[in-house]
């Protein structure tokens, strides 16, 4: 029987089915400079701002009692609007299935590794909030203290580690924020031109979150060929001096290294084929995006190539526009180079991007561990 640690943090809501209760910080109808939506108390600013339509959503949250402040005392709904800090429970939707073979792949009484799978969220976020991993985790392991370390986008599957105690979550985080750790990703694209199979190169840019857009912005991308040393981090007194003179970081954050793993025929990969059952199935769905995810594989002419990712940062979405940068924009990825229609259902080919494995010194115990997917790319060569 596996451990599970428990030194549960009071909090105003308790946790239900994994989900966490949400807080908010309400305006202050005194100050001019915030927006009341008209209205004069929380139940009226609430209502207003998220379900104008469906005001009676929240009426019967207050009475559920489902409403409190940061004490956890109730919040009466014709309390005024002071700015005070609220917590309540989500709405939850109608949220599109998605595979939940979440195997485990390693485990102690701090962490434990599961094997992500394509189109399952890490965390709540946007329309997914219940079927994600980490509320599945929760339930599934009866602890509701779990908290994800680092995370892989939706589209990526792989290795992913959770904490299990408050007191594991520190030391870990700390790890990933000094990049004393190694991490190695598996990607399906198309061959890059001066990458000969064993052959290496970084790439270095600047990743920018762009407000409203699902493409991250990208500038001063640099293509460095073999083994060249990580890029820097910033010093602490760096850090220090440009804070004092109250000055962003400029430079380039983003560094990744590629390395080609083998080069094959396409008609390997075109032994895939998108199924004619439009219906959910254990890959995702079906065919809508499937004559773009052919296309794609049309344009890369005969050959496809099979990578090593070493990303030596972690900026969203790192490893898709450094390989897209290079020519070879991941197999079945909608994003990048362009972003494709949206659907209502997952393309059936998943993005062929795998987080291959996680190498680290265990912060608490000083053991060496490397922790390894058991899953395989689609497209990948046999």
């Amino acid at each position: 029987m596996r451990r599970v640690n428990r030194h549960l943090k009071p909090q105003p809501l308790p946790q239900r089915n994994g989900i966490d209760a949400v807080s908010f910080v309400l305006p202050d109808a005194a100050n001019p400079a915030d927006d009341t939506f008209g209205a004069a108390t929380v139940l009226d600013y609430l209502a207003a701002r998220f379900y104008p339509h469906a005001r009676p959503l929240f009426e019967k949250r207050f009475e559920r009692d489902e409403v409190k402040d940061a004490e956890g005392g109730p919040v009466a709904p014709d309390a005024p609007l002071v700015g005070q800090k609220i917590w309540y429970y989500r709405e939850l939707g109608q949220e599109r299935p998605v595979p939940f073979d979440m195997p485990v792949l390693y485990e102690d009484e701090w962490v434990i590794a599961i094997d992500k799978p394509h189109f399952l969220p890490t965390t709540p976020n946007g329309s997914f909030v219940a079927h994600t991993a980490l509320v599945k985790l929760r339930v599934r392991e009866n602890n509701p203290l779990l908290i994800p370390i680092h995370r892989l986008d939706r589209a990526t599957a792989g290795v992913v580690l959770f904490a299990k105690t408050p007191e594991a979550r520190a030391p870990f985080q700390t790890m990933f924020e000094r990049r004393a750790l190694s991490k190695t990703y598996e990607a399906v694209a198309a061959p890059i031109p001066e990458l000969g199979v064993g052959e290496s190169m970084t790439v270095r840019s600047r990743i920018d979150n762009a407000h409203g857009q699902l493409q991250v912005a990208q500038t001063g991308v640099d293509f460095l060929p073999g083994d060249v040393p990580p890029l820097a981090p910033e010093t602490r007194a760096e850090k220090r001096k440009r804070h004092s003179a109250n000055l962003p970081f400029t430079g380039l954050n983003a560094e990744s290294k590629i390395t080609c793993l083998a080069t094959y025929p396409r008609q390997d990969a075109e032994a895939w084929q998108p199924s004619c059952n439009v219906s959910q199935n254990s890959a995702g769905v079906t065919k809508e995006h499937a004559p773009e995810v052919l296309s794609t594989i049309e344009r890369v002419a005969s050959q496809l190539a099979h990578y090593r990712l070493e990303p030596h940062t972690g900026k969203t979405h790192q490893l898709r526009v450094h390989l897209a940068a290079a020519g070879a924009p991941i197999i079945g990825d909608v994003i990048y180079p362009e972003v494709l229609p949206p659907t209502e259902t997952d393309p059936e080919l998943p993005l062929q991007l795998l987080a291959r494995s996680l190498s680290f010194t265990h912060p608490i115990t000083g053991e060496a561990l490397t922790i390894s997917s058991k899953r395989r790319l689609t497209l990948a060569p046999h």
